[in-house]
């Protein structure tokens, strides 16, 4: 189904968001207009949804495919099973099935997390009241993707995650984390002069883009590969080798594609 119309885009994206939430009215007027609103922005808004409606209606939708609250409006319980819902609940599945030691159930459920993002987060809504979430939504994406990365190497899988860190690195550029995952698992699958090659690659990239040397972490993990620290190599008990705990600590994200596995 394709909604017609800038504004019943950027109604529909406000509603979906909120997960079957009532929305303020004052909020789908501000993710519309944000600060440049018309006199006539609340009968613009009623008319939105009612022409939302409608086309909700004609495809196949309820009859109250989006309800009116006394603060605002609400989507429609039924069509509120929204690819994000889904994907925040299987991301949140799997570092459950983390905590129990279920690493290969894990890394299943955030691949198939992974199958319903479909390119950049509200691609084709350009409303500046909503450019907010789009920022939110890439970022919580991406804490995703390194988490994946970190239980495929967990899992011992460096060769056959090699190309898909490539392409991440390609498309996220800045991304230290993910250079430490593509580093590591080049190292690990025996190709310590591509993983070197990677961080003088990322060095050079931060240099030029932002002025700025690699962090701690990254110089860390740089120096163990020239020296072929054995610690590199993937865990074969419990315990977490003295590099591994350093990494970690020099890398924020809860699953940081830094750590040394």
């Amino acid at each position: 189904m394709t909604v017609p119309g800038h504004r019943q885009r950027g109604i529909l994206a406000a509603l979906a968001l909120q997960s079957g939430r009532v929305v303020a009215t004052d909020h789908l007027i501000k993710a519309v207009w944000y600060d440049k609103l018309p006199r006539t922005a609340m009968g613009q808004i009623q008319t939105g949804i009612w022409m939302l409606r409608t086309t909700l209606v004609n495809a196949g939708g309820p009859a109250e495919a989006v309800q009116s609250c006394a603060t605002g409006y609400r989507l429609n319980g039924d069509l509120c099973a929204v690819d994000l819902a889904s994907y925040r609940a299987k991301v949140a599945d799997a570092r459950t099935m983390h905590r129990r030691g279920q690493l290969d159930e894990a890394a299943r459920l955030v691949r198939s997390a992974h199958e319903l993002w479909r390119g950049p987060a509200l691609a084709d809504i350009t409303h500046q009241g909503l450019r907010s979430w789009s920022t939110r939504l890439e970022e919580e994406h991406i804490v995703a993707v390194q988490y994946q990365a970190s239980l495929e190497l967990q899992l011992g899988r460096h060769e056959e995650v090699i190309p898909e860190l490539f392409e991440l690195v390609d498309h996220y550029p800045l991304r230290e984390g993910l250079h430490a995952d593509l580093m590591l698992a080049l190292y690990r699958s025996g190709r310590q002069a591509d993983a070197l090659e990677v961080f003088h690659g990322v060095r050079q990239t931060l240099a030029d883009e932002l002025g700025i040397d690699p962090g701690p972490g990254l110089r860390t993990l740089a120096q163990a590969i020239l020296r072929q620290d054995s610690r590199l190599m993937p865990r074969t008990t419990s315990s977490q080798p003295a590099l591994h705990m350093a990494l970690s600590a020099q890398h924020s994200s809860s699953f940081s594609g830094g750590d040394l596995l």
